[in-house]
């Protein structure tokens, strides 16, 4: 049965170049830095003799999935919209690509995946702990967890309250979620993760735009945490 926010985020994805990376001007750093986080899964031989695979979690219309093909990586896919999987299945042919949600239990194997990378997507999640438990579960023990997501800082989010509350916090905008560096260490901490990178995306600090964070898988996740309301 599709939901209420399915059906939300079909709408969502048929407004062309609505989503990064379409018209952004941060995905070619955004590139850079993934395929620098992901140098270890590029070495032809030693550890790996096979391409390591590689989950873009929250793909869009598979942009990164893409990339992550072209970095030789064995690349998958998956969102929760349809149109935008029909649309990265028309634009990389031959990907593995999947529709579900990542907030539910995800259609691959327990530790599947060497590295899972997801941009703009964990602050539109409702249960961010059952997502990131999902993406420990299909990862490998000690593999990565990279991610973007925009950046609030304390001067930062003075400036929002100032000039930009209304507009930043838009009940008809796709985010619901408001991650500092503390709140998303502690969430990605509890899910099993020991996060190792922080670098801001777009302006300059304090205003970034974005966090990029790379995170390993050491240990499997906490239970869920206690609903606070």
């Amino acid at each position: 049965m599709r939901t209420s926010r399915h059906q939300f985020y079909e709408r969502y994805w048929s407004k062309q170049g609505k989503a990064i990376p379409e018209g952004d001007p941060t995905t070619e750093l955004r590139k850079s830095l993934l395929a620098q986080a992901l140098k270890e899964f590029l070495r032809p031989t030693g550890a790996f003799q096979r391409p390591a695979r590689a989950l873009d979690a929250g793909c869009g219309e598979g942009e990164f999935v893409g990339f992550m093909q072209d970095l030789g990586l064995d690349a998958a896919g998956i969102d929760v919209s349809h149109a935008a999987i029909q649309e990265a299945g028309r634009r990389h042919p031959g990907a593995a690509l999947h529709v579900g949600s990542l907030e539910e239990r995800l259609p691959f194997a327990d530790g599947a995946f060497d590295a899972v990378w997801s941009t703009e997507v964990v602050e539109h999640i409702f249960d961010v702990h059952a997502c990131f438990s999902q993406l420990n579960r299909v990862l490998r023990a000690g593999g990565l967890f990279a991610l973007t997501t925009p950046f609030h800082g304390l001067i930062k989010n003075l400036a929002i309250a100032v000039v930009g509350f209304e507009k930043h916090f838009d009940p008809y905008v796709s985010h619901i979620r408001f991650f500092t560096r503390k709140s998303l260490t502690a969430c990605l901490k509890h899910a099993g993760f020991e996060p190792l990178l922080w670098r801001g995306i777009g302006r300059t600090w304090p205003l970034y735009m974005s966090f990029f964070v790379v995170s390993r898988k050491v240990s499997e996740p906490g239970p869920p945490p206690e609903i606070r309301g």
